[in-house]
């Protein structure tokens, strides 16, 4: 498990609409890694957005506890490591990169039926590569 988050914001389009990238550099070695061949992506749409499809600060704090949330149980015992954060178009995407999707899965199910600010959507896919992140580093 990457033992220190550090995040950097990058703005980009992305079908001509606005993307925020948060991106952890601090996975940069774990790029890769055998262990972490699998991608989980969980998709969150806001309740509420601004003309840019982005969330106002109000939402901005659930979205926080909700991420929260997720690190503290998808992350533990080296399960898996937060890779990044993508918000565009009235939705955020929390994406994740593990060594068991389906414990991952089950997981992000539970948080689900408790979580009642908003509906998570999630799918795991083998990134051996890690495609998207090494889009974005």
């Amino acid at each position: 498990m990457v033992k220190q988050e550090c995040w950097q914001l990058y703005e980009k389009q992305l079908d001509g609409q606005p993307l925020r990238v948060r991106l952890n550099k601090a996975i940069e070695d774990y790029v890769c890694h055998p262990r972490y061949k699998y991608q989980i992506s969980i998709t969150v749409p806001l309740n509420d957005e601004d003309e840019g499809g982005f969330p106002f600060p109000e939402e901005c704090k659930l979205l926080d506890e909700l991420e929260l949330l997720l690190k503290d149980k998808l992350q533990a015992q080296q399960l898996s490591v937060f890779a990044a954060v993508l918000t565009s178009g009235g939705v955020r995407m929390y994406l994740i990169y593990t060594s068991q999707p389906d414990t991952c899965l089950k997981m992000i199910d539970e948080i689900n039926a408790d979580w009642i600010y908003h509906h998570l959507s999630s799918n795991a896919r083998e990134d051996r590569d890690w495609e998207i992140i090494e889009e974005l580093l």
